[in-house]
């Protein structure tokens, strides 16, 4: 479940109280770091395709054995859960996902991830982060995305994090500061936050607090010649453009026919993914959309049969848009989460954390559809071909590759320490689920 590393409460206030206006996704940056050649050496993808990526992060613990990877063989530890077909001889799915069973050639499917952590607060940090928590405050996937590639569209936001949970660890732009920092939004189904003015504040009132506030953030950036201070100086600003531009519409669901937002589901996953491909439609970089309540220790047949067909219709619906419309090719899709789960089943009727391995979905972007990589063990301590297992690290710079960014670039933090994406050049792409160019 995500853990609140970056908490904002104080910053958000601050800037509430001062303008008028629900500006959580603004707050205070770090000193610039300044890029250093690489080390090592990176391998590129030639002509990458993914420009933007919509990241489904499944928040408490998918479990593989009742979606992805069912074991049948295994008999009552299957429970309720029964197994269907996909359009893949050989591979089948738990039958709470029929949709993506029928799309499973749109994508590829994954299915020898681990984290090697049954700790909920390490598993979801290093799946946004690629470090293990506790050494600085590291930057998310988006934030690099953010820091590295230029932006699409200058009206929007280059990353937006769309949280069930007030806040996630993707909405940080850990050292890269508020500058690189995630646009937050809590509801996706209420657009974005600061698009609400407060009802008992006029636009007047709003408009003189708003001066008031960048006459002292004037005179303190002169003072003490704070970069905190400019950026978020900055941030401010590219805020109140992106109110008063046309392409705010992004944001506003309400544009949807029902019938398109019943093919998503009326639930917050739903809402939250449609949102998404709204935002990659309009050229922002990177979405997170996380969907919580995935930690099934106790009665997992019950909770996956309300939440399982939410997930499935969702995803299904958002991969199958994407397509129809020709953005899937240069959109990366992933859903992930942080852990799998046991394949035992426990006392309450439920699995417990499985650390060994997982399933994880990848579409679009210049990966092969219709590709399955891997496989979990029976035992759910591992995967049941060493060489196919992918770490953290892997995945990770999976991503970068597939936007063909330079994973090994290293960037100072602000104790002055190298950091890439790539922790310590451990990682290597996933280069056999990638399309030939």
């Amino acid at each position: 479940m995500l853990p609140n590393f970056d908490n904002p409460e104080t910053r958000r206030a601050f800037l509430k109280q001062s303008t008028g206006l629900g500006l959580a996704s603004l707050g205070l940056s770090m000193p610039k770091a300044n890029a250093e050649e690489s080390d090592a050496t990176t391998l590129f993808l030639k002509n990458p395709k993914a420009k933007k990526i919509i990241y489904l992060f499944v928040d408490g613990g998918l479990s593989q054995i009742d979606s992805f990877d069912p074991k049948p063989q295994m008999g009552d530890v299957m429970m309720d859960t029964k197994v269907i077909d996909t359009k893949i001889d050989g591979v089948r799915y738990g039958h709470y996902f029929p949709m993506l069973a029928r799309h499973i050639d749109k994508y590829c499917l994954v299915r020898s991830m681990s984290t090697g952590t049954a700790s909920h607060g390490t598993g979801v940090y290093v799946t946004h982060r690629n470090y293990r928590p506790g050494t600085a405050n590291h930057p998310p996937i988006g934030a690099w995305i953010s820091k590295m590639l230029p932006t699409l569209n200058e009206n929007l936001p280059k990353t937006v994090a769309i949280h069930e949970r007030s806040q996630g660890l993707g909405s940080s732009g850990g050292f890269f500061g508020a500058k690189h920092a995630a646009t937050t939004i809590p509801v996706a189904a209420n657009g974005l936050p600061a698009g609400k003015q407060l009802t008992h504040v006029s636009e007047d009132r709003s408009s003189g607090r708003l001066k008031a506030l960048k006459m002292l953030n004037e005179e303190f950036h002169h003072t003490n010649k704070s970069n905190f201070v400019r950026d978020h100086m900055d941030v401010l600003d590219n805020t109140l453009a992106l109110l008063r531009s046309p392409d705010f519409s992004a944001f506003d669901l309400s544009k949807e026919s029902e019938e398109t937002r019943e093919r998503y589901g009326d639930s917050k996953l739903g809402r939250g993914l449609l949102l998404a491909r709204r935002l990659v439609e309009n050229d922002v970089r990177f979405v997170e959309v996380t969907t919580s309540g995935w930690d099934h220790h106790n009665n997992i047949m019950d909770e996956m049969s309300k939440m399982g067909p939410m997930l499935d219709r969702a995803l299904a619906a958002l991969i199958t848009d994407l397509k129809h419309s020709g953005l899937l090719d240069e959109t990366l899709v992933v859903l992930t989460t942080e852990f799998g789960r046991q394949n035992h089943v426990s006392g309450n009727k439920g699995r417990d954390h499985g650390p060994g391995g997982y399933c994880q979905i990848l579409a679009g972007g210049g990966v092969k559809p219709g590709l399955v990589y891997g496989e979990t063990a029976e035992d759910a301590q591992g995967v049941k071909e060493k060489r196919e297992k992918v770490s953290p690290d892997d995945f990770f710079i999976t991503m970068a590759y597939a936007m063909g960014l330079d994973y090994n670039k290293k960037y100072l933090s602000l104790d002055k320490r190298e950091f890439s994406m790539n922790n310590q050049g451990k990682g290597s792409p996933l280069t056999p689920i990638f399309a030939a160019s």
